[in-house]
């Protein structure tokens, strides 16, 4: 009679054991935030692979930005 019932006890045990597992997990916070950032920054580095390799304006953009940029007489003209 006054043993309580087996749904009772497994709620309280399921409760005290995800109670236990979050203040383990507490120190695993900076790991899981350092992992995420590093997942993004490969997905943002895919990306741009990828549209690199697959789009066909790619290699004229390339070309274009290569003219803009490389030559410093455009950046310091010589006095």
């Amino acid at each position: 009679m006054g043993e309580p019932e087996p749904e009772g006890r497994l709620g309280r045990n399921f409760g005290a054991a995800l109670f236990e597992c979050l203040l383990e997990a507490l120190e695993l916070v900076p790991l899981a935030l350092t992992a995420f950032a590093c997942i993004f920054a490969l997905c943002l580095v895919g990306d741009m692979v990828y549209q690199l390799m697959f789009d066909p304006n790619a290699v004229e953009m390339a070309s274009r930005l290569d003219t803009l940029s490389i030559d410093p007489n455009k950046w310091f003209p010589p006095s």
